[in-house]
């Protein structure tokens, strides 16, 4: 496998793996040959190979599975002439909700037959703006972009792509006062939602809520959870005497609380913290009390087992690569600003959870 000259060897390599999988007919879930198979037929170094099947993973070209190999997962067709990039934070294995965003994107763009590359940004705002940066050099027509924790702090390189009237489109969380498109979630809503179920159905004389570990406060979806929980204290309990614990407080102070009040609700910023919350209490050899009732956000787990928030995420994506299709077609197109109503997950009764009409 000669290297062609000024071209980066990962680069090299990606361009074999695909030659590999057309010359042998490869289609979808196909297996591909192993890293060490890789190694000793390209006379590549261990650290290329790795880096180019990163690579490929994040383009979605190929996929791997934990202690199985490596599998095709697509290839471009070469009608293709668009390409799109989607920007997540985090890795998918992180939060369901990046999986959920992808398979709206990928459905709307595949019938667009448009491409598909994923970055990641690792929560940096620095490597954010370098990845923008690079796609456009690379010539990608269009970005989705979930932005990182920070972004309120410095939007220089939103606002640029604004003034180049390059498409973008931002999902998830949105810049207040800045006109641009997004697709992100009524969350204010969704939050005065939750109270109402916590006191008139579950007769809470009080409500706490616990906002996400460390994530700054200015993120938008944050924001605005905030702002509905504090509505609803007013609306609910005719005061502003809400209360807002970090997790750590919460933890520290829970027994203490669940004796003051007759039942307590606890709204948690995401799913993902209330088994936290049951292992910390296990840890110290103690259980929630039963007039403690939590509700969790974002419908994380397959299978519900507490009162939580469906996002409908899918069609986050969905609308997000709607709003770029439309404006390739439409470049002067007029900004979409898209807020999409969330719906609860509440217990059935029979140990079950359905969703609310």
């Amino acid at each position: 496998m000669a290297n062609e000259k000024n071209k980066k060897k990962y680069l090299i390599l990606r361009d074999e793996i695909i030659a590999h999988i057309k010359s042998q007919g490869l289609q979808q879930n196909d297996k591909l040959p192993t890293v060490r198979e890789l190694i000793k037929n390209s006379d590549f170094s261990y650290a290329t190979v790795h880096r180019t099947l990163i690579e490929m993973e994040n383009e979605g070209l190929i996929t791997k599975r934990q202690g199985k190999g490596l599998y095709v997962n697509r290839l471009e067709p070469q009608s293709i002439k668009k390409h799109v990039a989607l920007i997540i934070p985090d890795h998918f294995s992180s939060h369901k909700i990046f999986i959920d965003i992808l398979k709206g994107v990928k459905d709307v763009l595949g019938k667009a037959n448009i491409g598909l590359l994923i970055s990641i940004s690792n929560m940096s705002h620095e490597r954010e703006k370098e990845t923008i940066a690079k796609l456009i050099y690379r010539n990608i027509d269009g970005i989705i972009i979930f932005l990182e924790d920070n972004y309120m702090q410095d939007f220089s390189h939103i606002a640029e792509l604004k003034e180049r009237n390059f498409p973008f489109v931002l999902i998830d969380r949105y810049i207040p006062e800045f006109d641009a498109d997004y697709v992100a979630i009524n969350n204010k809503d969704a939050m005065y939602k939750i109270c109402s179920y916590l006191k008139y159905n579950k007769h809470c004389d009080k409500i706490i809520f616990v906002p996400e570990y460390d994530s700054p406060t200015n993120v938008s979806s944050s924001v605005e959870k905030l702002a509905g929980y504090n509505m609803a204290v007013k609306l609910l309990y005719g005061n502003d005497e809400g209360l807002v614990l970090q997790f750590e407080e919460l933890i520290g102070n829970i027994e203490s609380l669940c004796s003051t009040y007759q039942n307590l609700g606890i709204s948690f910023n995401h799913d993902a913290m209330i088994p936290e919350l049951h292992k910390r209490l296990h840890e110290q050899e103690k259980v929630l009390p039963p007039n403690c009732h939590v509700f969790g956000y974002n419908n994380s787990f397959e299978i519900p087992t507490f009162p939580t928030v469906e996002q409908f995420n899918d069609q986050v994506g969905i609308k997000a690569a709607q709003i770029l299709v439309d404006k390739f077609n439409n470049p002067n197109k007029e900004t979409v600003q898209i807020k999409i109503e969330p719906k609860l997950i509440l217990p059935n009764g029979n140990g079950g959870f359905y969703q609310e009409s």
